[in-house]
């Protein structure tokens, strides 16, 4: 499910938080946690989110206080204040985790990150990072709709964000294909096809529309296809 609200450049960012959790709100099930990226990183938005789940987001580094906190070699909990001494001072839970770079992307040595942890004090700070790592299916969904939408240079809202549909309609439905039509079944699962990328989806979507290209793929369906729990919508 994606959730769409239009934000002024001169609105509070927990404004636009209030509008997509009153949407939220109104859906039949409870939210576990909300995983918002540092640009959320603020007083009003942290008190907003933290009213309505419990929340994991990324700090922004700045400031002696965040640099005393972030100057250690092991993981722990502790309480950042935020505004400290102002009429806006906020107090939240601080999950500060290291970990070891051993080689990855060329780096080398600790790696040192905290989390806004509010109503996750039962998790270790490893478990915090872990929980917020799952934003990494939302940038990945991101990235590829990306790749398949239309450029424009209208202004329209109306007309961008119909290519914005558009295009997580077709990463959807590319989805759909790997896992239910070209996925191997095996025990414990499917295996998906490694060589289904969502750029040979696009290339057989412009097949589709340009008839003179050439055919250069041949998929073997998996025979199964999707079970009828997932496949079936309650009209009642």
């Amino acid at each position: 499910m994606v959730a769409v609200t239009p934000v002024r450049s001169d609105e509070p960012k927990s404004d636009a938080v209030e509008r997509l959790l009153d949407h939220v709100a109104a859906l039949p099930f409870e939210i576990a946690a909300l995983l918002a990226d540092r640009g959320f990183y603020a007083g009003a938005s942290i008190e907003r989110l933290d009213a309505a789940a419990s929340v994991a987001l990324p700090v922004i580094r700045g400031g002696k206080q965040m640099a005393e906190k972030l100057d250690t070699t092991i993981s722990y909990w502790t309480e950042y204040v935020m505004y400290e001494g102002s009429e806006r001072e906020l107090r939240f839970p601080l999950a500060v985790c290291v970990s070891y770079q051993q080689g990855n992307r060329g780096k080398h040595g600790l790696l040192v990150r905290a989390y806004v942890a509010c109503d996750l004090a039962d998790r270790t700070p490893k478990e915090v990072e872990a929980l917020y790592q799952k934003r990494s299916a939302i940038e990945t969904a991101f990235r590829t709709m990306r790749e398949a939408r239309a450029r424009t240079s209208t202004t329209d809202p109306t007309v961008r964000l119909l290519f914005v549909l558009v295009s997580f309609l077709l990463r959807n439905l590319w989805l759909i294909v790997r896992w239910g039509v070209l996925a191997t079944p095996r025990r414990g699962g499917r295996a998906l096809p490694a060589w289904f990328r969502f750029e040979v989806f696009r290339e057989w979507i412009d097949h589709v529309l340009d008839d003179t290209l050439d055919r250069k793929w041949e998929a073997p369906t998996n025979g199964v296809g999707i079970p009828a729990t997932y496949s079936q919508l309650d009209a009642g």
